[in-house]
């Protein structure tokens, strides 16, 4: 009797090892892409439009927009431009709002990345622009 509960007992641990390994090999599989090739790049750039020198906008939204835009084609076959607004401290805890370009830049590198963020640091007086850099997965679905 003995014998069979402590078979009992490993036949159960080895069942209950089995499905953990299988739960993580699924979870593995649901969240990462199948191959390398599913992913891509993308880089995310914020940028403000207040004047670094006076912190108010010396454009109104439109000319910067229209700044930003001319730039990114330039560099970029196509993009992704998206209007924020944007809040900081600066080191004397000063409060700044200010009118913010969010672009979405695919299918490209750092290197032409940052020389758009050069150009528009320069056109709109900025000190820096914020550029997040991802791996992600993409679609063009066409439907069905």
């Amino acid at each position: 009797m003995k014998k069979f509960g402590i078979i009992a007992m490993a036949v159960s641990v080895i069942s209950l090892c089995i499905s953990v390994i299988c739960m993580v090999f699924t979870f593995q599989n649901s969240v990462q892409p199948k191959s390398d090739s599913d992913t891509t790049t993308q880089f995310v750039m914020y940028v403000g439009t207040n004047d670094k020198d006076t912190y108010k906008p010396e454009h109104t939204n439109e000319e910067a927009k229209d700044i930003v835009d001319k730039i990114c084609l330039k560099h970029f076959e196509g993009y992704t431009l998206q209007e924020a607004t944007g809040s900081w401290t600066d080191e004397k805890k000063n409060i700044t709002h200010e009118y913010t370009l969010v672009c979405y830049f695919d299918d490209t590198n750092k290197e032409t990345v940052y020389k758009a963020a050069d150009e528009i640091i320069k056109e709109l007086n900025q000190n820096t622009v914020l550029i997040e850099q991802d791996n992600i997965r993409t679609e063009y679905y066409s439907g069905k």
